[in-house]
């Protein structure tokens, strides 16, 4: 089964080998790792990346038509896969400097001097913290700021999905971002 082409193994695979598939795997999970790899920068998400590809690749197979290079049909879903991941990453990187700034959080106003603030350098540690004190925040204040600021819905498209008004939005928004202020300052955060 080694020595048959891709499409005939994808063939044989709609018609329900499933070892087939595995040659498949076995064939490109490398190269497609590799590319995972070399655009994520990261070996766990790039073995995730991997596995959703043929994932993705299994769920279609009724709609996939040999049209081009089954090796170009397969990259090109690992590597949309891969720029998702980036941007969702860029994306929750934004979350955080947005969600900072408009919870006006200026290092240069705290006490630098007191020893029970840490100093946070590195974005993943700041990262880590903004989640927990995410999770420490109601379900409805959660669910205000991620629409807000992961999701970029502007005030009337969030009363819509929250079925409220927009002075309700506005206000509760306000009181999430208050208290995710709070929860951060209690961590004792310094951003430098």
């Amino acid at each position: 089964m080694r020595s048959l082409e891709d499409w005939e193994l994808i063939a044989l695979v709609k018609q329900g080998n499933y070892e087939a598939f595995d040659c498949l795997v076995e064939r490109y999970k490398n190269p497609i790792f590799t590319l995972c790899l070399y655009i994520t920068r990261n070996a766990q998400s790039a073995e995730d990346l991997v596995q959703e590809t043929f994932i993705r690749l299994f769920r279609s197979l009724n709609r996939v038509k040999p049209q081009a290079q089954f090796k170009t049909f397969i990259f090109g879903i690992a590597r949309n896969l891969a720029l998702n991941q980036i941007r969702n990453e860029q994306r929750k990187r934004n979350f955080l400097s947005r969600l900072l700034y408009k919870l006006n959080y200026d290092h240069k106003n705290q006490s630098v001097n007191n020893p029970e603030i840490g100093v946070i350098n590195e974005s993943k540690e700041l990262v880590s913290v903004v989640q927990e004190c995410m999770l420490e925040l109601s379900p409805e204040h959660r669910e205000i700021l991620f629409l807000r600021e992961t999701q970029g819905f502007d005030y009337e498209s969030i009363a819509e999905t929250l079925g409220c008004r927009v002075g309700t939005v506005r206000s509760r928004l306000a009181r999430a971002r208050a208290q995710l202020r709070k929860k951060i300052l209690e961590k004792g955060v310094v951003i430098k």
